[in-house]
């Protein structure tokens, strides 16, 4: 490694063991849950306001840390209100050298993102339930899996034998794998942030009505 890289490295790890504390270097998954006593449920139930209204605030929550790739409103089809849903396309996440971005939740999450490669995802489901909506935020996090080592000596052409020999089964299903990212579950702490900000923004809306 070269010198001024050493340096930087040694710079950047610092800064994050003053700015995050030394537990977040640990990665440990549990890090990135809410104390329970302050955790929202989720799906989350929320006052029943304009259902237009509803889906523009999740629109307008979920673009501050993602782009929107594609969306469906709530719609009134024989006097039943349909379930409205919104996903978005992968963001590579933010790292400490990044603070004006904020899908990389202070502590481990931007710790982790600065030390690997991660990129997240969102799917919302707003559901009209009686007189509420039942709000279901899944932020899903991945981690980069490269073919091999980044500045790896070791060519990528290198034939290995570790691998098990592949048994016909047709009964097996054929499963597609997201070839370059390895799923990791949720991203707890960012699902929390969205939730308490599309409630806290349905609460000042209720009061000005």
């Amino acid at each position: 490694m070269p010198r001024w890289s050493f340096i930087l490295l040694c710079g950047l790890t610092t800064l994050l063991l003053v700015g995050s504390g030394c537990r977040s270097l640990l990665l440990d998954e549990n890090a990135t849950r809410i104390a329970p006593e302050y955790e929202l449920e989720n799906p989350l139930i929320v006052s029943f306001v304009d259902r237009e209204w509803i889906m523009d605030a999740v629109s307008d929550e979920l673009d501050n840390y993602f782009r929107i790739y594609r969306e469906e409103r709530i719609r009134l089809v024989d006097n039943i209100l349909t379930e409205g849903w919104i996903e978005t396309h992968p963001q590579i996440g933010a790292t400490a050298l990044e603070p004006w971005r904020r899908d990389s939740m202070p502590g481990f999450e931007r710790t982790h993102a600065t030390l690997q490669t991660i990129r997240r995802f969102a799917k919302v489901r707003v559901i009209p339930n009686a007189d509420s909506y039942l709000l279901d935020v899944k932020v899903y996090k991945e981690l980069e899996d490269l073919p091999e080592p980044e500045h790896s000596t070791v060519s990528s052409r290198v034939l290995r034998h570790d691998s098990s020999v592949d048994i016909d089964n047709e009964e097996q299903p054929i499963i597609q794998p997201n070839r370059g990212w390895i799923p990791m579950g949720r991203d707890f702490s960012l699902e929390q942030h969205i939730l308490r900000n599309i409630r806290g923004a349905i609460e000042k809306h209720c009061q000005k009505q």
